[in-house]
């Protein structure tokens, strides 16, 4: 499950690089896309209104990917293995908290590349 939003633009990883892992991820895995209210994407994703039932679906996730972000920090409570990105915060006070959370850090959400966050999903899946 992937949910590439946040509540700010610049804790958000780049759009394109979110595409570019789904698309490695479904050689393995089915990947679903999640959207808040407000979010679209250019593709087909889930729409939650309701955190309740969001909560749910992610509890039921193999893997949860976002960026620093509320639904991050819902998927970890839901005990989903989580992958969450973290460049314009401190992870060591924001990440979501639970022995299933990987946390890639970059100086900028741009400097985080595609080979960190594929090596966090592998160690996430264990």
């Amino acid at each position: 499950m992937i949910h590439p939003f946040s509540g700010s633009a610049r804790k958000n990883w780049p759009l394109e690089r979110f595409a570019q892992l789904a698309e490695t991820l479904a050689e393995r895995m089915p990947v679903e896309w999640c959207v808040g209210p407000e979010e679209s994407l250019p593709w087909q994703a889930r729409r939650f209104d309701n955190l309740y039932d969001l909560a749910a679906w992610l509890a039921s996730a193999r893997l949860y990917i976002g960026n620093d972000s509320g639904i991050s920090h819902l998927a970890a409570a839901a005990g989903a293995p989580v992958v969450a990105m973290f460049g314009a915060t401190d992870p060591r006070v924001w990440s979501p908290r639970g022995p299933r959370v990987e946390v890639v850090e970059g100086a900028a959400m741009e400097t985080i590349t595609l080979a960190q966050v594929w090596a966090a999903t592998g160690a996430a899946l264990g």
